[in-house]
């Protein structure tokens, strides 16, 4: 089979965003100084390159640059999201025609994290941005574009919470906070607590990880620092059942890393992350184990899912019920 499209980029890639129809593709790179558009037959049709950071300023951080991008879904609209020195985050509306900016929002970064990204509700009207900052607090945020102006509100979230993981019919999210000890499960848009699922072994060096799916109305499935992956059961808000893929079973840490010294005494799993990406699929991501170092660069990719792993899961409607409920709060008719 041919492929359908072929992109070369030029540098290596801190984000990707394909359009609707997947003939665009968006790109950050360079450490956030090069934001390009590139269409089929990878011809370029936009890009902005933003000068170096000073010298004095820390390799792992811009602290002026592009940190994350999305193509709309009616594929007129480009939201781009930049750091300005440090302090602010500059939400960007750009035409798909031209790519000029039409509209902008600059939010105070309160907790100087320089890490944000885009999470978009599953109507597909709202979008979510989360500002992360490691051990100092987290914040949500969402988003709207009126046609005329940018409306962000702050989402009351507990501390340290992780990114949202919407339902896919955008009635509801679940948030890890409280460095991984919870689950929280909330309405949209109400923001409305409909329960809590409390990390079960206090005493363990594990806890629960920003990686999640909704398999069905009434189960999640949530992966932890080891690498392990487990069902929360909603209507009990409690941890149902360990998911084990074979060849991938969790193994005694010194097993996996035998090389390293002070190595806890727990099973864990060489998983690195996992991503719903259809209806009854999963793909996740696997470092090939035992290695010397646990970041690896060799990596694994595993599909799995089918009809006996997810159950009913509600869709989302085209009359978008929940982003309607939002625009109402924002007082837009």
């Amino acid at each position: 089979m041919w492929p359908q499209y072929e992109y070369h980029l030029p540098d290596a890639i801190s984000c990707l965003a394909l359009s609707p129809k997947g003939d665009l593709l968006a790109a950050i790179m360079a450490n956030g100084n090069h934001l390009a558009i590139v269409a089929a037959e990878n011809q370029l049709v936009f890009e902005e390159q933003l000068p170096n950071p000073p010298v004095e300023l820390s390799s792992l951080y811009n602290d002026n640059g592009f940190l994350d991008c999305w193509f709309d879904a009616d594929g007129l609209r480009f939201w781009c999201m930049k750091l300005i020195e440090r302090k602010e985050v500059e939400i960007q509306i750009r035409d798909t025609s031209s790519w000029q900016i039409q509209r902008k929002l600059r939010l105070k970064d309160h907790i100087d994290s320089r890490c944000f990204s885009f999470h978009p509700h599953p109507e597909n009207q709202i979008l979510a941005v989360w500002d992360a900052a490691d051990l100092y607090g987290q914040q949500i945020y969402w988003l709207y574009d009126d046609g005329t102006r940018i409306h962000a509100v702050d989402v009351p979230c507990p501390n340290e919470t992780g990114p949202p993981e919407f339902h896919p019919a955008g009635g509801e999210f679940v948030v890890i906070h409280s460095c991984g000890q919870q689950l929280s499960r909330f309405s949209f848009p109400d923001c409305n607590l409909l329960g809590i699922c409390e990390w079960p072994w206090p005493d363990s060096d594990d806890c629960f990880r920003y990686y999640m799916c909704y398999l069905s109305d009434d189960r999640v499935l949530i992966d932890t620092q080891q690498g392990r992956m487990y069902l929360i059961d909603l209507d009990k808000m409690e941890i149902s059942d360990e998911l084990i893929l074979i060849g991938h079973e969790p193994r005694p840490s010194q097993e996996l890393y035998p090389n390293l010294k002070d190595v806890e005494e727990e099973l864990c799993s060489d998983l690195d992350c996992f991503y719903r990406f259809d209806s009854d699929r999963i793909l996740s991501v696997h470092s090939q184990l035992p290695s010397q170092k646990p970041d690896s660069k060799q990596k694994t990719l595993v599909i799995f899912g089918g009809k006996e792993l997810f159950g009913s899961l509600a869709k989302v409607q085209q009359s978008a019920p929940y982003s309607k409920l939002f625009i109402q709060s924002l007082g837009i008719s």
